[in-house]
């Protein structure tokens, strides 16, 4: 009778213990997972922001009249995108950012176009074809006025040719 005993204890404890330990294993792995999903997630959104603010930053470099007042941004620009780019990002900024100290002129298109099918790709969004379209108000003697272009960064006059 004993031994019957026994049999039922052992068959009530392992009832008891193995649900209880699946049911552990489940909830670590549960864990597990979401820690990296948020984890993969956070650096989403961290390599999002940092790109939109390299985009931002490029684009007003692109507007600005007088380059030199916005070097700092346009630098921190290059070194953000060799941090949180793509290799094919990186190769443009890199390819600008010696064409703009050889050549003292230096394409953005083909930087930009890159940095915003990235980002929209991120974002689920569809592609769009062509240039980044880019467009200028100012006021004139009084009036406004409003134009659309494709520029050329300069760096010996600190301007912005057309």
């Amino acid at each position: 009778m004993t031994a019957v005993v026994r049999t039922a204890c052992t068959f009530q404890f392992v009832q008891v213990v193995v649900p209880a330990l699946v049911a552990l294993a489940v909830v670590a792995f549960t864990h597990l997972f979401s820690v990296h999903r948020d984890r993969e997630n956070k650096r989403r959104e961290q390599r999002i922001g940092y790109l939109v603010s390299v985009f931002r930053s490029l684009s007003k470099a692109n507007h600005h009249p007088q380059l030199h007042e916005i070097a700092d941004e346009r630098e921190q620009a290059v070194v953000d995108i060799q941090l949180f780019g793509t290799p094919e990002q990186v190769r443009l900024a890199r390819e600008f950012a010696t064409d703009l100290a050889a050549k003292q002129e230096a394409d953005m298109d083909t930087l930009l176009n890159e940095l915003r099918d990235s980002l929209r790709r991120e974002l689920g969004r569809k592609p769009v074809e062509g240039n980044v379209v880019w467009l200028k108000v100012r006021k004139r003697n009084n009036k406004w006025w409003s134009n659309v272009r494709n520029r050329v960064a300069r760096k010996d006059s600190g301007r912005t040719e057309v």
